[in-house]
C-alpha cells in the first residue's frame, strides 16, 4: 500500500499565520483587542488538535482491524506505531503541564488554561521557562522526540523528514546585535500570557500533526499484498479543503488498495465521475458558491475476487469562504508622503509569493520585512489592492483606503531651548540651532536652511541673519553683548526635510540669565 505524505492543511496553515502575524502586532502596542485576537487563535489549535486525535485514533483502529487480517505484517509497524503514540502523549502532556503551571502562576492556584485571567501578563511565562527552567527542558523533549520520529522514516522519504524537522525546529537564532538569544528566550520571554499558551498550544498542534504524518506513513509500509480485499476502504484527497467563494473544489477518489486488471465505478450524488486509469483515482470538482461547510458523499463499486459487486461508502466535507485579506500599515493608520512607510501585507491560506499588492496615488515594493509604500501626492487617498495568484490565475481579493498626510512640522531648539529663560554661558557654548520632530515614529532628517537673531540695544532692535544652522560671527557678536534680563528672538526659521518641503518654523524667544 503506498501512499504520498500529505503537507499541512490549509486550515493549520491559516490558524499558523493568523499567530504570526498578531504577535507582529503586538510590537506596534496595539490595544487589547489583539489579546483577545490571541485567544480565538487558541482556542482554534485546541478545535485543530481535537481534529488530529480523532484522526489519529482512526489510524491507530486502522492497524488494528489490519492486524487481525494478517498478524505477521502487521504486528512491527502497529508496536512501532503505538510506540509513537505513547511519545506523542508524553510531550504533549508535557506541554499541557507547562502551560497550567504558567497560568497558576499568573492567576493564583485556581487558574487554567482554557479561561486565562491575567491575558496580558508579561512576567509569569518568563518565570516558569526562564527562571524555572521549563524552557530549556521542553527543548529536550521537542529534540528527543524528534530524533525518534526521524529514525523511524525512511531516508528516501525527504519531504516527510523536512516537515518534521520544520513542525519541531528548535534551532538557536541567529546572532542580534552581538548576541545569540536562546530558543526558550524568543519563544517565551517578553509576550503577553496568552501568546504564550498560544505558542505552546500551536506546539501541541504540531505534536498531533507530526504524530498523523508518521503513522500514516508506517501504515502505508504495510504489504496490502497480503491484505484481503474485503477490506478495501474508499479514499478520498481534497486538493485543498478551504477554498474560496467563487473558485473550484477539486478532490480526487480511489481504493486504498486496487487491482491493476480491474478498476472501479465511482458515483458521487447518483452519477457516475472520471475516472483515470493512470492515477488509478476518480476526480470530483463542485464550484464553490455556498459559503460555509459544505458536505459531499458517495460510493465506489468494485469486483470482489468471488464475482460479486462491493459498495464501499464515503462521505466528505470542506470549507468555503469568502476572499479577505490582512492590509496593515506598520507603524501607524496614515501614510506619509516623502518617507518609507512599512506595510504588511497577508492573505490566509495562500503563500507570500503568491500575494501580489498595487496603489494608486504611490509606489508599493517589497522590502526586507513585508512592503514599503511611497506616495506621490498630500491629501489624496492611497488605495492598495491585493490580488492572488491561485492556480495560474489572478483573482482580485479586495481594496484598503489610506489617507496621505505630510509629515509633522519639526520643533527648532538652542541648547534643548524651545524658549523660557537660558543662562549667558550656556547659550554662548551653542554653535548654532537643531530642528527634529519629538516623538515621531520615523525617522525623518531635516535641514536648517536659514534664520535670523534679534534683540535690543540701546533702545534699537537689532537684527543679524544668516544662512544654515550655525550662528555666524555677527550673531556671535550680538549674543556676547547680552545682559542678564535681554530678550533674544530666534525667527524667520526655514528648514527643508527629506521630503524636500520647506517649512517656516515659529519664534524662539528666550530670556538671558546669568
Amino acid at each position: 500500500m503506498g501512499t504520498k505524505y500529505c503537507p499541512e492543511a490549509p486550515r493549520q496553515k491559516m490558524i499558523s499565520l493568523m499567530y504570526l502575524v498578531l504577535t507582529a502586532m503586538l510590537a506596534l502596542n496595539v490595544d487589547k483587542s489583539v489579546l483577545e485576537a490571541f485567544v480565538m487563535v487558541n482556542q482554534n489549535f485546541i478545535e485543530t488538535i481535537e481534529n488530529f486525535t480523532a484522526k489519529n485514533n482512526g489510524v491507530y483502529k486502522q492497524f488494528s482491524d489490519a492486524e487481525l487480517i494478517n498478524p505477521v505484517k502487521v504486528k512491527e509497524f502497529k508496536m512501532k506505531a503505538l510506540n509513537v503514540k505513547a511519545k506523542s502523549d508524553s510531550l504533549y502532556q508535557y506541554i499541557l503541564s507547562v502551560k497550567e503551571e504558567i497560568v497558576i502562576k499568573a492567576d493564583g492556584p485556581g487558574g487554567r488554561s482554557d479561561s486565562i485571567i491575567s491575558k496580558d501578563n508579561l512576567y509569569s511565562s518568563a518565570e516558569v521557562m526562564m527562571t524555572n527552567k521549563r524552557g530549556i527542558e521542553l527543548k529536550n523533549k521537542i529534540i528527543s522526540y524528534r530524533n525518534y520520529l526521524l529514525a523511524l522514516v525512511d531516508t528516501s522519504n525527504t519531504e516527510l523528514i523536512a516537515s518534521i524537522k520544520k513542525s519541531l525546529d528548535t534551532t538557536t537564532p541567529r546572532p542580534k546585535d552581538g548576541s545569540t538569544p536562546s530558543w526558550e528566550s524568543t519563544k517565551f520571554e517578553g509576550y503577553p500570557l496568552i501568546a504564550v499558551i498560544s505558542f505552546l498550544s500551536k506546539m501541541q498542534n504540531d505534536v498531533r500533526s507530526v504524530e498523523s504524518d508518521v503513522i500514516k506513513n508506517l501504515f502505508a509500509r504495510i504489504d496490502i499484498g497480503d491484505i484481503k480485499v474485503n477490506k478495501l476502504q474508499a479514499q478520498v484527497v481534497a486538493k485543498s479543503d478551504y477554498v474560496l467563494q467563487g473558485d473550484t473544489y477539486e478532490a480526487k477518489v480511489f481504493l486504498s488498495a486496487v487491482d491493476t486488471t480491474a478498476y472501479p465505478s465511482i458515483f458521487v450524488g447518483g452519477s457516475l465521475i472520471q475516472f483515470d486509469r493512470k492515477e488509478n483515482a476518480g476526480f470530483y470538482k463542485a464550484s464553490a458558491q455556498r459559503e460555509g461547510k459544505n458536505e459531499w458523499s458517495g460510493y465506489i463499486n468494485y469486483k470482489l475476487p468471488d464475482g460479486s459487486i462491493g459498495k464501499f461508502d464515503f462521505k466528505e466535507d470542506y470549507e468555503v469562504a469568502r476572499p479577505s485579506m490582512t492590509v496593515s500599515p506598520t507603524r501607524m493608520n496614515v501614510f506619509y508622503y516623502g518617507i518609507d512607510n512599512p506595510v504588511s501585507i497577508s492573505v490566509p491560506s495562500v503563500s507570500a509569493s503568491s500575494v501580489k499588492p498595487s496603489i494608486t496615488n504611490g509606489t508599493i515594493q517589497a522590502g526586507t520585512d513585508g512592503y514599503i509604500v511611497r506616495p506621490d501626492k498630500v491629501g489624496v487617498e492611497s488605495i492598495i489592492t491585493v490580488s492572488t495568484l491561485i492556480d495560474g490565475t489572478s483573482k482580485e481579493i479586495g481594496k484598503v483606503k489610506f489617507r496621505v498626510k505630510k509629515v509633522p512640522d519639526p520643533v527648532a531648539s538652542v541648547g534643548g531651548k524651545v524658549d523660557g529663560a537660558i543662562a549667558k554661558n550656556d547659550l554662548l557654548a551653542q554653535q548654532g540651532i537643531l530642528a527634529k520632530i519629538p516623538d515621531f515614529d520615523f525617522e525623518m532628517k531635516f535641514t536648517v536652511l536659514s534664520f535670523n537673531i534679534s534683540t535690543t540695544r540701546g533702545g534699537f532692535v537689532k537684527d543679524a541673519p544668516t544662512k544654515g544652522n550655525r550662528f555666524s560671527q555677527e550673531q556671535k557678536d550680538l549674543l556676547n553683548g547680552l545682559n542678564p534680563g535681554s530678550r533674544l528672538y530666534i525667527e524667520s526659521i526655514e528648514v527643508k526635510g527629506e521630503d524636500n518641503i520647506t517649512r517656516t518654523l515659529p519664534t524662539i524667544s528666550l530670556k538671558i540669565t546669568n
